[in-house]
């Protein structure tokens, strides 16, 4: 008979591996999702940097990357909430990469 907290450890982790590979799934999808809102261009000069709390940080490697990022903001937003709804991702905030 296994202890109940070896059959709870068994659940935290799996709810953890769970979690981490769909942050790793978001993370790895930035292309597509550039993609589907038509800025495909954009992948190439951006990136995820993180998730904190509901807000996703994109970074990019130039201002102008920033503004064409901003305008396609609301496409971008909605596709992120189908694909990853499970995040409850309510913002996207862009900054220029270091």
């Amino acid at each position: 008979m296994k202890k109940a907290g070896d059959i709870l450890a068994l659940i935290l982790n799996d709810r953890i591996l769970k979690k981490s590979q769909g942050y790793s799934e978001l993370f790895l999808s930035w292309e597509l999702l550039t993609e589907e809102a038509n800025i495909a261009a954009a992948a190439g000069h951006s990136r995820i940097k993180e998730l904190e709390g509901s807000v996703l940080l994109v970074e990019a490697d130039h201002p102008g990357w920033i503004q064409i990022l901003t305008t396609k903001k609301k496409d971008l937003l909605e596709k992120i909430r189908c694909r990853f709804p499970q995040f409850s991702i309510t913002e996207l905030s862009f900054r220029l990469s270091r």
